[in-house]
């Protein structure tokens, strides 16, 4: 069984509804996704697409499979490594298990649960199926941006998925309920319009709900909801610090990164200063911060921002050195000049560094720069790493102090746990 798109995220929703048509006409409506009967599926079940993006699908609940009574509602699926193993460890984990896993025909393995905070969710082995889009393309359909679980204890949750799937969640903030309001995931999706959204919503029968954080939430007709990121921050974070929070880079970071590797004295110890284009940011830069590591099951490199400004500061990179074991990874970052001598570096790097051994399953991080960056050596030091070797590499062409080499410091998982 092959799978494409990266595990440890939610990749397919199914609208279960009692009116088949009418959800289909208010969703094309009001958000833009297609819907269209896959002729290649001898299901010929209804598939939903956000511009060229597949993103769900749709079940009439009318159909006999389904039990009389049941609402209108959205059912969400994880992609995990192995829908057997993960069932079993969440069941271990307190999870009440409604389908057992089986065979979904030539769609993959599933498997439905309720876990222990109360909100239902189905694993999933997809076969050659990619996922959701990590950003938003470039045609501005409605794609599914991260899943928000509401629920009376967030903690609980986030430790239940990170301990039953084996690496944090990607894509995934938790949220403490209202005390009258049922656990649930809901999908967020990115909307360039957000009033043009609303107003057709009510044209239809729907209803839009502003929340908390700047958000908002769409409800069909029959009452299947959509939550809206309309914020700029509607991305969630990865991890914050008491300066800092780090968030997964998107297309729409391009103009700030561009910016970032125009600045000399940033660059001076990568290519020595020379300018960069914006299409090496698309074609280089961007791909390379936003894939995903399935052995963490999460990116290598994070948005730095500033916490109380919401400035862009740059990046960081804590990133598996091969995609299949988590067990080293390299250590890194790149910084602007406003950031530079108000301790950011040491901050991320450290948060990371206790991130990596605490939830990512991280034995050995390491961190190489050139012999000359006094500035960086001093950051590896206050992170805790310590001097590894000195050594020399080929440079593709000579910068100023290339000629002294490289060092590479390193920090284990047991000298990590001595200091703590």
């Amino acid at each position: 069984m092959t799978r494409h798109g990266p595990l440890n995220e939610f990749c397919w929703m199914d609208l279960k509804t009692r009116d088949p048509s009418g959800t289909a006409a208010f969703f094309s409506a009001v958000l833009g996704w297609d819907f269209a009967v896959d002729e290649a599926d001898w299901r010929r079940a209804v598939k939903i697409s956000a511009g060229d993006h597949r993103i769900g699908g749709v079940s009439d609940l009318a159909q006999p499979v389904y039990p009389p009574g049941l609402p209108a509602h959205v059912a969400y699926y994880l992609a995990v490594d192995d829908v057997d193993h993960r069932t079993a460890v969440a069941a271990e984990n307190g999870a009440r298990i409604l389908v057992p896993p089986f065979d979904a025909g030539d769609q993959g393995r599933i498997a439905t649960l309720i876990d222990p905070v109360g909100a239902a969710v189905s694993f999933w082995r997809p076969r050659g199926f990619a996922g959701w889009p990590v950003s938003p393309p470039d045609e501005g359909g409605a794609i599914p941006d991260h899943m928000v679980l509401v629920c009376a204890d967030p903690e609980r949750a986030r430790h239940f998925y990170t301990g039953t799937t084996g690496a944090p969640l990607a894509r995934v903030t938790f949220l403490e309920a209202a005390p009258e309001a049922a656990p649930h995931w809901e999908v967020s999706v990115a909307v360039g319009d957000p009033d043009r959204v609303a107003a057709r919503a009510r044209e239809l029968g729907g209803e839009l709900v502003t929340l908390t954080g700047g958000a908002a939430r769409l409800s069909s007709p029959e009452g299947l909801t959509v939550r809206l990121a309309t914020a700029p921050q509607a991305y969630p974070s990865f991890l914050e610090t008491d300066r800092l929070v780090l968030r997964p880079a998107t297309a729409a970071d391009a103009p700030d990164l561009l910016a970032l590797d125009n600045d000399p004295a940033v660059m001076r110890y990568i290519n020595g200063g020379r300018p960069t284009s914006a299409e090496d940011i698309r074609d280089r830069t961007l791909p390379r911060l936003l894939h995903d590591h399935p052995c963490t099951g999460t990116r290598g490199y994070w948005i730095a921002r500033e916490k109380e400004s919401d400035a862009f500061l740059g990046w960081f990179e804590l990133r598996p050195l091969t995609d299949r074991d988590p067990a080293v990874v390299e250590l890194g970052y790149r910084l602007n000049r406003a950031a530079w001598g108000r301790g950011y570096a040491t901050e991320g790097a450290r948060a990371l560094v206790d991130k990596g051994f605490t939830d990512l399953g991280v034995q050995r991080v390491t961190a190489n720069t050139m012999a000359v960056n006094a500035g960086s050596r001093r950051v590896m030091e206050k992170a805790g790493l310590t001097f590894v070797r000195a050594y020399t590499e080929d440079w593709p062409e000579a910068i100023e102090g290339s000629e002294h080499g490289e060092v590479e410091y390193e920090l284990t998982r047991e000298t990590w746990q001595r200091g703590r």
